[in-house]
Protein backbone atom coordinates (compact mmCIF):
# COMPACT_ATOMS: atom_id res chain seq x y z
CA UNK A 1 0.00 0.00 0.00
CA UNK A 2 1.43 3.15 -0.68
CA UNK A 3 -0.83 6.23 0.38
CA UNK A 4 1.36 8.72 -1.75
CA UNK A 5 1.15 7.58 -4.64
CA UNK A 6 -0.54 9.69 -7.48
CA UNK A 7 -3.17 6.91 -8.30
CA UNK A 8 -4.39 4.67 -5.83
CA UNK A 9 -7.35 2.07 -4.69
CA UNK A 10 -10.26 3.51 -4.09
CA UNK A 11 -13.98 2.00 -2.86
CA UNK A 12 -16.66 4.22 -3.31
CA UNK A 13 -19.66 3.27 -1.09
CA UNK A 14 -23.37 4.44 -2.23
CA UNK A 15 -24.74 4.00 1.25
CA UNK A 16 -28.22 5.93 0.63
CA UNK A 17 -30.91 2.86 1.39
CA UNK A 18 -33.23 3.78 -1.79
CA UNK A 19 -32.36 3.46 -5.95
CA UNK A 20 -32.87 6.43 -7.80
CA UNK A 21 -30.97 8.96 -5.11
CA UNK A 22 -29.39 12.29 -5.62
CA UNK A 23 -26.79 10.28 -3.15
CA UNK A 24 -26.30 7.48 -5.95
CA UNK A 25 -25.77 10.28 -8.45
CA UNK A 26 -23.04 11.95 -6.14
CA UNK A 27 -21.13 8.44 -5.86
CA UNK A 28 -21.23 7.35 -9.37
CA UNK A 29 -20.06 10.93 -10.40
CA UNK A 30 -17.22 10.56 -7.42
CA UNK A 31 -16.25 7.55 -9.44
CA UNK A 32 -16.19 8.61 -12.83
CA UNK A 33 -13.62 11.48 -12.38
CA UNK A 34 -11.80 8.93 -9.72
CA UNK A 35 -11.52 6.23 -12.85
CA UNK A 36 -10.40 9.46 -15.58
CA UNK A 37 -7.82 10.44 -13.11
CA UNK A 38 -6.58 6.63 -13.88
CA UNK A 39 -7.80 5.26 -10.55
CA UNK A 40 -8.45 1.58 -9.45
CA UNK A 41 -12.14 2.25 -8.53
CA UNK A 42 -14.52 -0.16 -6.66
CA UNK A 43 -18.64 0.47 -6.27
CA UNK A 44 -20.78 -0.86 -3.68
CA UNK A 45 -24.33 -0.23 -3.17
CA UNK A 46 -25.00 -1.16 0.53
CA UNK A 47 -28.77 -1.62 -0.64
CA UNK A 48 -27.64 -4.57 -2.61
CA UNK A 49 -26.07 -6.78 0.17
CA UNK A 50 -28.10 -8.96 1.38
CA UNK A 51 -27.19 -9.08 5.31
CA UNK A 52 -28.59 -9.23 8.90
CA UNK A 53 -28.92 -6.18 10.83
CA UNK A 54 -28.38 -7.31 14.43
CA UNK A 55 -24.68 -6.77 15.39
CA UNK A 56 -24.42 -10.52 17.25
CA UNK A 57 -21.81 -12.88 16.58
CA UNK A 58 -22.05 -14.76 13.68
CA UNK A 59 -20.68 -15.20 10.55
CA UNK A 60 -20.57 -12.31 7.93
CA UNK A 61 -22.39 -12.97 4.57
CA UNK A 62 -20.79 -13.42 1.25
CA UNK A 63 -21.59 -9.29 0.96
CA UNK A 64 -19.93 -8.18 4.37
CA UNK A 65 -17.36 -10.73 3.65
CA UNK A 66 -16.25 -8.80 -0.06
CA UNK A 67 -16.70 -5.61 2.16
CA UNK A 68 -14.02 -6.80 4.05
CA UNK A 69 -11.66 -7.54 1.71
CA UNK A 70 -12.51 -4.41 -0.26
CA UNK A 71 -11.40 -1.72 2.80
CA UNK A 72 -8.27 -3.76 2.85
CA UNK A 73 -7.77 -3.50 -0.67
CA UNK A 74 -8.47 0.35 -0.92
CA UNK A 75 -6.04 3.25 0.01
CA UNK A 76 -8.99 5.70 0.01
CA UNK A 77 -12.84 5.22 0.87
CA UNK A 78 -15.40 7.40 -0.02
CA UNK A 79 -18.52 6.99 1.85
CA UNK A 80 -21.39 8.85 0.33
CA UNK A 81 -25.09 9.03 2.49
CA UNK A 82 -27.64 11.03 3.48
CA UNK A 83 -28.30 12.55 6.83
CA UNK A 84 -31.39 11.67 8.26
CA UNK A 85 -33.01 12.83 11.50
CA UNK A 86 -29.14 14.20 12.21
CA UNK A 87 -27.07 11.04 11.65
CA UNK A 88 -26.95 8.35 8.65
CA UNK A 89 -29.21 5.80 8.02
CA UNK A 90 -29.62 2.63 9.69
CA UNK A 91 -28.22 0.43 6.60
CA UNK A 92 -24.98 2.05 7.34
CA UNK A 93 -24.93 1.87 11.00
CA UNK A 94 -25.24 -1.99 10.72
CA UNK A 95 -22.92 -1.97 8.27
CA UNK A 96 -19.99 -0.47 9.91
CA UNK A 97 -21.53 -2.71 12.92
CA UNK A 98 -20.55 -6.06 11.11
CA UNK A 99 -17.89 -5.13 9.10
CA UNK A 100 -15.34 -3.15 11.76
CA UNK A 101 -15.07 -5.92 14.10
CA UNK A 102 -12.14 -6.53 16.80
CA UNK A 103 -9.73 -8.30 15.12
CA UNK A 104 -10.15 -6.77 11.84
CA UNK A 105 -10.59 -2.95 12.39
CA UNK A 106 -9.09 -2.69 15.71
CA UNK A 107 -7.61 -4.60 18.87
CA UNK A 108 -8.33 -3.98 22.16
CA UNK A 109 -6.04 -4.72 24.99
CA UNK A 110 -5.53 -3.72 28.91
CA UNK A 111 -3.33 -0.48 27.33
CA UNK A 112 -6.37 0.51 25.34
CA UNK A 113 -7.48 0.65 21.84
CA UNK A 114 -5.32 0.60 18.64
CA UNK A 115 -7.08 1.50 14.69
CA UNK A 116 -6.09 -1.46 12.55
CA UNK A 117 -6.85 0.42 9.32
CA UNK A 118 -4.28 3.46 9.18
CA UNK A 119 -2.43 3.99 6.11
CA UNK A 120 -6.17 4.91 4.60
CA UNK A 121 -7.27 8.60 3.87
CA UNK A 122 -11.38 8.73 3.45
CA UNK A 123 -13.93 11.18 2.19
CA UNK A 124 -17.20 11.25 3.33
CA UNK A 125 -20.31 13.24 1.63
CA UNK A 126 -23.51 14.03 3.04
CA UNK A 127 -26.70 15.33 1.38
CA UNK A 128 -29.14 16.95 3.66
CA UNK A 129 -32.33 19.48 3.91
CA UNK A 130 -31.08 21.10 7.02
CA UNK A 131 -29.22 24.67 6.57
CA UNK A 132 -25.58 23.40 6.47
CA UNK A 133 -24.84 26.12 8.77
CA UNK A 134 -27.88 24.87 11.31
CA UNK A 135 -26.06 21.08 11.04
CA UNK A 136 -22.63 22.68 12.12
CA UNK A 137 -23.20 24.91 14.54
CA UNK A 138 -26.32 24.71 16.37
CA UNK A 139 -26.54 20.60 16.03
CA UNK A 140 -23.12 20.07 16.35
CA UNK A 141 -23.14 17.71 12.63
CA UNK A 142 -23.48 14.58 15.03
CA UNK A 143 -23.26 11.96 12.32
CA UNK A 144 -20.59 13.45 10.61
CA UNK A 145 -18.96 13.59 14.03
CA UNK A 146 -19.64 10.09 14.99
CA UNK A 147 -18.49 8.86 11.05
CA UNK A 148 -15.14 11.03 11.30
CA UNK A 149 -13.78 10.61 14.70
CA UNK A 150 -15.55 7.63 16.92
CA UNK A 151 -16.05 5.02 13.12
CA UNK A 152 -13.42 5.98 10.51
CA UNK A 153 -11.05 7.57 12.80
CA UNK A 154 -10.93 5.30 15.61
CA UNK A 155 -10.29 2.02 13.42
CA UNK A 156 -6.98 4.61 11.55
CA UNK A 157 -8.38 6.50 9.13
CA UNK A 158 -6.36 9.80 8.48
CA UNK A 159 -6.72 12.58 7.10
CA UNK A 160 -10.59 12.17 6.74
CA UNK A 161 -12.09 14.65 4.88
CA UNK A 162 -16.05 16.06 4.49
CA UNK A 163 -18.20 17.57 2.21
CA UNK A 164 -21.64 18.49 3.32
CA UNK A 165 -24.27 19.40 0.39
CA UNK A 166 -27.52 21.18 1.10
CA UNK A 167 -30.51 21.77 1.56
CA UNK A 168 -31.39 18.93 -1.02
CA UNK A 169 -35.03 19.79 -1.54
CA UNK A 170 -35.13 23.22 -2.18
CA UNK A 171 -32.22 23.61 -4.56
CA UNK A 172 -32.39 24.56 -8.02
CA UNK A 173 -31.53 21.88 -10.97
CA UNK A 174 -28.53 24.18 -11.68
CA UNK A 175 -27.94 23.86 -8.17
CA UNK A 176 -27.50 19.92 -8.37
CA UNK A 177 -25.61 19.92 -11.72
CA UNK A 178 -23.25 21.98 -10.16
CA UNK A 179 -23.17 20.01 -7.41
CA UNK A 180 -22.27 16.87 -9.39
CA UNK A 181 -19.81 18.56 -11.48
CA UNK A 182 -18.36 19.23 -7.96
CA UNK A 183 -17.77 15.70 -7.30
CA UNK A 184 -16.68 14.53 -9.79
CA UNK A 185 -13.86 17.30 -9.86
CA UNK A 186 -12.98 16.03 -6.47
CA UNK A 187 -13.22 12.48 -8.22
CA UNK A 188 -10.11 13.90 -10.48
CA UNK A 189 -8.67 15.43 -7.70
CA UNK A 190 -8.80 12.48 -5.39
CA UNK A 191 -4.95 11.71 -5.22
CA UNK A 192 -4.16 15.28 -4.01
CA UNK A 193 -5.95 13.89 -0.24
CA UNK A 194 -3.64 10.38 -0.08
CA UNK A 195 -1.87 10.64 3.00
CA UNK A 196 -2.61 14.27 2.92
CA UNK A 197 -3.96 16.33 6.27
CA UNK A 198 -6.34 19.31 6.13
CA UNK A 199 -4.04 20.60 8.53
CA UNK A 200 -1.83 23.66 7.30
CA UNK A 201 1.90 23.60 9.17
CA UNK A 202 0.30 26.58 11.19
CA UNK A 203 -2.91 24.04 12.66
CA UNK A 204 -0.11 21.73 13.75
CA UNK A 205 2.26 24.04 15.78
CA UNK A 206 -0.95 25.44 17.09
CA UNK A 207 -2.31 22.07 18.06
CA UNK A 208 1.30 20.86 19.74
CA UNK A 209 1.41 24.08 21.84
CA UNK A 210 -2.10 23.60 23.39
CA UNK A 211 -3.18 26.70 23.89
CA UNK A 212 -5.89 25.89 26.19
CA UNK A 213 -3.58 25.89 29.29
CA UNK A 214 -1.91 29.66 28.84
CA UNK A 215 -4.93 31.83 29.77
CA UNK A 216 -5.13 30.97 33.12
CA UNK A 217 -1.36 31.37 34.24
CA UNK A 218 -1.45 34.84 32.43
CA UNK A 219 -4.03 36.08 34.40
CA UNK A 220 -2.93 34.65 37.88
CA UNK A 221 0.45 36.56 36.84
CA UNK A 222 -1.66 40.28 35.86
CA UNK A 223 -3.46 39.34 39.59
CA UNK A 224 -0.32 39.58 41.41
CA UNK A 225 1.30 42.63 39.23
CA UNK A 226 -2.00 44.44 40.20
CA UNK A 227 -1.75 43.49 43.79
CA UNK A 228 1.46 44.59 44.02
CA UNK A 229 0.58 47.90 42.43
CA UNK A 230 -2.15 48.27 44.28
CA UNK A 231 -0.56 47.59 47.56
CA UNK A 232 2.03 50.39 46.70
CA UNK A 233 -0.29 52.93 45.53
CA UNK A 234 1.37 52.81 41.84
CA UNK A 235 0.60 52.19 38.34
CA UNK A 236 1.13 49.41 36.97
CA UNK A 237 4.81 49.27 35.05
CA UNK A 238 3.32 47.73 31.25
CA UNK A 239 6.99 46.83 30.34
CA UNK A 240 8.09 44.66 32.98
CA UNK A 241 4.67 42.73 33.05
CA UNK A 242 4.15 42.28 29.27
CA UNK A 243 7.90 40.58 29.55
CA UNK A 244 6.73 38.87 32.86
CA UNK A 245 3.84 37.65 30.36
CA UNK A 246 6.36 36.58 27.53
CA UNK A 247 8.48 34.39 29.50
CA UNK A 248 5.73 33.19 31.38
CA UNK A 249 4.31 31.81 28.24
CA UNK A 250 7.45 30.63 26.86
CA UNK A 251 7.90 28.70 30.23
CA UNK A 252 4.81 26.99 29.39
CA UNK A 253 5.19 26.43 25.97
CA UNK A 254 8.73 24.83 26.69
CA UNK A 255 7.01 22.45 29.34
CA UNK A 256 3.92 21.44 26.80
CA UNK A 257 6.69 20.34 24.50
CA UNK A 258 8.57 18.65 26.52
CA UNK A 259 5.58 16.65 27.72
CA UNK A 260 4.29 16.08 24.44
CA UNK A 261 8.32 13.99 24.11
CA UNK A 262 8.51 12.28 27.03
CA UNK A 263 4.63 11.31 27.19
CA UNK A 264 3.94 9.76 23.90
CA UNK A 265 3.90 6.26 24.82
CA UNK A 266 1.03 6.75 27.25
CA UNK A 267 -0.43 9.52 24.56
CA UNK A 268 -0.28 6.29 22.63
CA UNK A 269 -2.33 4.46 24.55
CA UNK A 270 -4.98 6.91 25.75
CA UNK A 271 -8.15 6.12 24.12
CA UNK A 272 -10.01 8.72 25.99
CA UNK A 273 -8.13 11.80 24.92
CA UNK A 274 -9.39 15.38 25.01
CA UNK A 275 -9.03 19.02 24.68
CA UNK A 276 -7.82 19.32 28.24
CA UNK A 277 -5.92 15.57 28.60
CA UNK A 278 -4.22 13.04 26.43
CA UNK A 279 -2.01 15.28 24.85
CA UNK A 280 -2.14 17.30 22.01
CA UNK A 281 -1.98 14.24 19.70
CA UNK A 282 0.53 15.42 16.96
CA UNK A 283 3.37 12.83 18.01
CA UNK A 284 0.76 10.45 17.88
CA UNK A 285 -0.69 11.04 14.83
CA UNK A 286 2.13 11.56 13.32
CA UNK A 287 1.54 15.26 12.07
CA UNK A 288 4.47 16.44 13.77
CA UNK A 289 7.86 14.21 14.31
CA UNK A 290 9.64 14.33 17.41
CA UNK A 291 12.71 16.31 15.88
CA UNK A 292 10.62 18.73 14.67
CA UNK A 293 9.03 19.22 18.45
CA UNK A 294 12.78 19.46 19.66
CA UNK A 295 13.38 22.11 17.34
CA UNK A 296 10.17 24.50 18.72
CA UNK A 297 11.17 23.68 22.33
CA UNK A 298 14.60 25.11 21.11
CA UNK A 299 13.50 27.79 18.97
CA UNK A 300 11.01 28.91 22.55
CA UNK A 301 14.71 28.82 24.44
CA UNK A 302 16.10 31.13 22.15
CA UNK A 303 13.39 33.45 22.65
CA UNK A 304 13.24 32.81 26.12
CA UNK A 305 16.53 33.27 27.00
CA UNK A 306 17.10 37.49 25.94
CA UNK A 307 14.03 38.23 27.12
CA UNK A 308 14.63 36.88 30.94
CA UNK A 309 17.64 39.20 30.09
CA UNK A 310 15.34 42.58 28.81
CA UNK A 311 13.42 41.68 32.33
CA UNK A 312 16.08 41.84 34.46
CA UNK A 313 17.05 45.09 33.19
CA UNK A 314 14.13 46.97 33.56
CA UNK A 315 12.66 45.48 36.72
CA UNK A 316 13.23 48.55 39.97
CA UNK A 317 14.38 46.35 42.25
CA UNK A 318 16.88 43.72 42.33
CA UNK A 319 16.00 41.14 39.75
CA UNK A 320 17.32 37.91 41.22
CA UNK A 321 13.75 36.65 42.98
CA UNK A 322 12.39 37.16 39.20
CA UNK A 323 14.86 35.35 37.69
CA UNK A 324 15.31 32.88 39.78
CA UNK A 325 11.21 32.62 39.96
CA UNK A 326 11.61 32.13 35.81
CA UNK A 327 14.64 29.43 36.19
CA UNK A 328 12.49 27.74 38.93
CA UNK A 329 9.62 27.46 36.16
CA UNK A 330 11.51 26.32 33.82
CA UNK A 331 13.73 23.23 35.88
CA UNK A 332 9.76 22.28 36.90
CA UNK A 333 8.67 22.46 34.15
CA UNK A 334 11.53 20.02 32.41
CA UNK A 335 10.98 17.58 35.24
CA UNK A 336 7.49 17.27 35.12
CA UNK A 337 7.59 14.70 32.89
CA UNK A 338 11.47 14.47 31.94
CA UNK A 339 13.68 12.01 33.66
CA UNK A 340 15.41 11.79 36.22
CA UNK A 341 12.83 13.27 38.04
CA UNK A 342 9.96 12.74 36.39
CA UNK A 343 7.61 14.67 39.00
CA UNK A 344 4.34 13.42 37.56
CA UNK A 345 5.30 9.80 37.34
CA UNK A 346 6.15 9.88 40.83
CA UNK A 347 2.70 11.30 42.36
CA UNK A 348 4.39 14.94 42.35
CA UNK A 349 2.86 16.33 39.21
CA UNK A 350 -0.26 17.93 40.50
CA UNK A 351 1.29 19.50 43.67
CA UNK A 352 3.57 20.95 40.85
CA UNK A 353 1.07 22.00 38.28
CA UNK A 354 -0.97 23.64 41.02
CA UNK A 355 2.52 25.37 42.75
CA UNK A 356 3.86 27.01 39.36
CA UNK A 357 0.39 27.67 38.16
CA UNK A 358 -0.14 30.26 41.26
CA UNK A 359 2.45 31.11 43.66
CA UNK A 360 5.00 30.70 40.88
CA UNK A 361 3.32 33.04 38.21
CA UNK A 362 1.73 35.19 41.22
CA UNK A 363 5.03 35.81 42.47
CA UNK A 364 6.77 36.41 39.23
CA UNK A 365 3.68 38.91 38.46
CA UNK A 366 4.27 40.29 41.73
CA UNK A 367 8.27 40.47 41.43
CA UNK A 368 7.91 42.27 37.37
CA UNK A 369 6.12 45.44 39.35
CA UNK A 370 8.89 45.90 42.20
CA UNK A 371 7.03 44.24 45.16
CA UNK A 372 8.84 41.82 47.58
CA UNK A 373 8.88 38.42 47.66
CA UNK A 374 7.93 38.53 51.30
CA UNK A 375 5.47 40.10 51.46
CA UNK A 376 1.81 38.69 53.06
CA UNK A 377 0.11 40.04 50.43
CA UNK A 378 1.48 38.29 47.99
CA UNK A 379 1.09 34.66 49.73
CA UNK A 380 -2.29 35.32 50.40
CA UNK A 381 -3.48 35.85 46.77
CA UNK A 382 -1.09 32.97 45.72
CA UNK A 383 -2.48 30.50 48.45
CA UNK A 384 -6.21 30.28 47.86
CA UNK A 385 -5.17 30.07 43.76
CA UNK A 386 -2.70 26.45 44.84
CA UNK A 387 -5.75 25.20 46.21
CA UNK A 388 -8.04 26.45 43.43
CA UNK A 389 -5.78 24.94 40.87
CA UNK A 390 -5.69 21.43 42.63
CA UNK A 391 -9.35 19.27 42.02
CA UNK A 392 -9.08 20.14 37.97
CA UNK A 393 -5.36 19.03 38.13
CA UNK A 394 -6.60 15.87 39.72
CA UNK A 395 -10.10 15.18 37.60
CA UNK A 396 -7.72 15.55 34.90
CA UNK A 397 -5.99 12.60 35.66
CA UNK A 398 -9.01 10.38 35.41
CA UNK A 399 -9.67 9.79 31.40
CA UNK A 400 -6.03 8.93 31.28
CA UNK A 401 -6.15 6.37 34.08
CA UNK A 402 -5.59 3.08 32.38
CA UNK A 403 -3.02 4.54 29.79
CA UNK A 404 -0.55 5.98 32.95
CA UNK A 405 -1.56 3.03 34.47
CA UNK A 406 -0.32 0.93 31.45
CA UNK A 407 3.09 3.12 30.91
CA UNK A 408 3.96 3.29 34.51
CA UNK A 409 2.89 6.45 35.04
CA UNK A 410 1.76 7.05 38.97
CA UNK A 411 -0.34 10.04 39.06
CA UNK A 412 -2.75 10.64 41.95
CA UNK A 413 -5.14 9.01 40.48
CA UNK A 414 -3.16 6.07 39.53
CA UNK A 415 -1.76 5.53 42.85
CA UNK A 416 -4.78 6.05 45.41
CA UNK A 417 -7.47 5.00 43.22
CA UNK A 418 -10.53 6.90 41.94
CA UNK A 419 -12.76 7.57 45.50
CA UNK A 420 -9.92 8.46 46.96
CA UNK A 421 -8.91 11.16 44.60
CA UNK A 422 -12.21 12.47 44.32
CA UNK A 423 -12.51 12.82 47.91
CA UNK A 424 -8.73 14.82 47.70
CA UNK A 425 -10.21 17.09 45.24
CA UNK A 426 -13.16 17.98 47.44
CA UNK A 427 -11.24 18.81 50.51
CA UNK A 428 -9.03 20.96 48.22
CA UNK A 429 -12.01 22.57 46.63
CA UNK A 430 -13.11 23.41 50.39
CA UNK A 431 -9.78 25.10 51.83
CA UNK A 432 -9.75 27.01 48.48
CA UNK A 433 -13.18 28.21 49.45
CA UNK A 434 -11.94 29.01 53.20
CA UNK A 435 -8.61 30.48 52.44
CA UNK A 436 -10.43 32.89 49.99
CA UNK A 437 -12.37 34.13 52.63
CA UNK A 438 -10.24 34.40 54.53
CA UNK A 439 -7.81 36.37 52.95
CA UNK A 440 -9.82 38.62 51.24
CA UNK A 441 -9.29 41.96 50.67
CA UNK A 442 -12.47 43.62 52.29
CA UNK A 443 -13.10 45.66 49.08
CA UNK A 444 -16.49 46.34 47.62
CA UNK A 445 -16.69 43.30 45.19
CA UNK A 446 -14.78 40.78 48.37
CA UNK A 447 -18.63 40.02 49.02
CA UNK A 448 -19.97 39.57 45.99
CA UNK A 449 -16.49 37.52 44.55
CA UNK A 450 -16.80 35.41 47.99
CA UNK A 451 -20.11 34.24 47.45
CA UNK A 452 -19.92 33.32 43.86
CA UNK A 453 -16.81 31.01 44.54
CA UNK A 454 -18.22 29.59 47.41
CA UNK A 455 -21.81 28.38 45.11
CA UNK A 456 -19.64 27.53 42.47
CA UNK A 457 -17.16 25.86 44.86
CA UNK A 458 -20.41 23.91 46.25
CA UNK A 459 -21.55 22.80 42.94
CA UNK A 460 -18.53 21.26 42.33
CA UNK A 461 -17.90 19.25 45.18
CA UNK A 462 -21.50 17.74 44.60
CA UNK A 463 -20.54 17.46 41.32
CA UNK A 464 -17.21 15.38 42.55
CA UNK A 465 -18.83 13.64 45.20
CA UNK A 466 -21.59 11.74 42.68
CA UNK A 467 -18.88 11.60 40.14
CA UNK A 468 -17.41 9.49 42.91
CA UNK A 469 -19.76 7.26 43.51
CA UNK A 470 -20.51 6.95 40.45
CA UNK A 471 -17.57 6.43 38.44
CA UNK A 472 -17.34 6.13 34.66
CA UNK A 473 -14.49 5.26 32.00
CA UNK A 474 -13.98 7.91 29.01
CA UNK A 475 -14.31 11.78 28.48
CA UNK A 476 -15.16 14.26 31.91
CA UNK A 477 -14.70 17.32 30.10
CA UNK A 478 -17.83 19.30 31.23
CA UNK A 479 -16.63 17.92 34.82
CA UNK A 480 -13.11 19.44 34.31
CA UNK A 481 -14.34 23.06 32.92
CA UNK A 482 -16.58 23.08 35.86
CA UNK A 483 -13.50 22.77 38.23
CA UNK A 484 -11.30 25.14 35.66
CA UNK A 485 -13.80 27.65 35.56
CA UNK A 486 -13.26 27.45 39.76
CA UNK A 487 -10.45 28.75 39.59
CA UNK A 488 -11.24 31.95 37.74
CA UNK A 489 -13.01 33.71 41.22
CA UNK A 490 -9.72 33.53 42.95
CA UNK A 491 -7.93 35.47 40.26
CA UNK A 492 -10.53 38.11 40.15
CA UNK A 493 -10.63 40.06 43.29
CA UNK A 494 -6.93 42.05 42.70
CA UNK A 495 -8.53 43.29 39.43
CA UNK A 496 -11.45 44.70 41.00
CA UNK A 497 -9.53 46.19 43.51
CA UNK A 498 -7.49 47.73 41.51
CA UNK A 499 -10.08 48.90 39.25
CA UNK A 500 -11.81 50.81 42.44
CA UNK A 501 -9.14 52.14 43.91
CA UNK A 502 -7.44 53.64 40.65
CA UNK A 503 -11.22 54.60 39.27
CA UNK A 504 -10.11 52.93 36.05
CA UNK A 505 -7.10 51.32 35.11
CA UNK A 506 -3.73 52.99 35.06
CA UNK A 507 -0.78 52.10 32.55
Amino acid sequence: MNPTATTGRIWVVDAHPMEGSFCSALASRFAEGALQAGHTVRFTKLRDLHFDYNARQQALEPGLMAAQEDLRWCVHLVVVYPNWWGTYPALLKAFFDRILLPGFAFETGKSGWNGLLSGRSAQIITTMDTPLWVYRWILGAPGLRAVQRATLGFCGFKPIHSKLLGPIHSSSLTTREAWLDEIFQMGLAVSRQFGKSRDSGLNKWMAAMRLQFYPFPLLALATGALAAADASGRQVHLVPLLLAGGCSFLVELLTVFTNEIEDQDTDRRNRNAGIFTGGSRVLVDGRLSKAQVRSGRRAATACLAPMIVMLALCVERGSGPLVGLILLGILLGHHYSAKPFQLAYHAWGELTVAFTHSILVVGLGWASQGGSMGAATAWGISMPIFAAVLPSIMLAGFPDLEADRASGKHTLVVRWGRLPTVYAAITATILAMALKIATSSGGTLSPWLNAAAILHGLALAAVLWRYGHHPHSGKIDGLLILALTFMLWFALEPFCSYWAVSDGWRW
